[in-house]
């Protein structure tokens, strides 16, 4: 069964909601956090606005409120992690050598303890493997919308020549942003295929 795509107002609204009742914002009000609730028989509704951001029991504390807007925001995480890589693995050009490492345990190891809302993906060279030009490649993805940093240098062997391929890119391609997970690795998919191809050489070419 095909995975459903992230939902992107629910990602806006829960971090919001989260960020309205922690950190700075650790005793302020629910209401001056906007957020309102209903209760319907054993459950309490969490809305962020419009948007239920949350189920929660008849009664829960602060912290497990906060817990909660983390492990649903944990689902669309991996629904845009799971789409993302598709795309980049189908359409991005890795260079020979080198492979796409996704840092999603990291991720969700540090969303689930202190509310971190960024995913590492990156292209790196396999183990052992010998090469004549090493690409260096981070794709630093936000969790909150679909925007991202874009890092890419290629290197010599030794590391004694290196040339940042995306120094001419315009600022919307090396951090591009999208309306969603899955437009947004096309387009770094694009710009990262457009800014290497015309330094790798045949023999590293995907």
């Amino acid at each position: 069964m095909l995975q459903s795509a992230p939902n992107i107002a629910y990602l806006k609204a829960a971090w919001a909601a989260f960020a309205g009742i922690s950190g700075t914002n650790a005793t302020q009000s629910y209401e001056a956090a906007g957020l309102s609730f209903t209760r319907i028989n054993h459950s309490t509704l969490v809305r962020m606005n419009d948007i239920q951001v949350s189920t929660m029991p008849v009664h829960y504390t602060r912290h497990e409120l906060r817990a909660g807007f983390l492990g649903r925001i944990e689902n669309e995480v991996r629904k845009a992690v799971a789409e993302m890589e598709a795309i980049l693995l189908r359409d991005l050009g890795i260079p020979y050598g080198h492979q796409l490492v996704i840092e999603q345990d990291e991720c969700l190891r540090l969303l689930r303890r202190r509310g971190h809302r960024s995913l590492t993906i990156l292209v790196k060279p396999v183990d052992g493997e010998p090469l004549d030009t090493v690409a260096t490649i981070e794709m630093r993805v936000f969790l909150d919308s679909p925007r991202a940093c874009l890092f890419a240098c290629l290197s010599d062997a030794r590391d004694t020549r290196r040339v940042d391929v995306l120094t001419h890119a315009p600022k919307r391609a090396r951090v591009p942003r999208a309306a969603t997970y899955a437009e947004l690795a096309h387009q770094m998919a694009a710009t990262l295929n457009s800014a290497l191809s015309p330094y790798l050489a045949e023999r590293l070419a995907a």
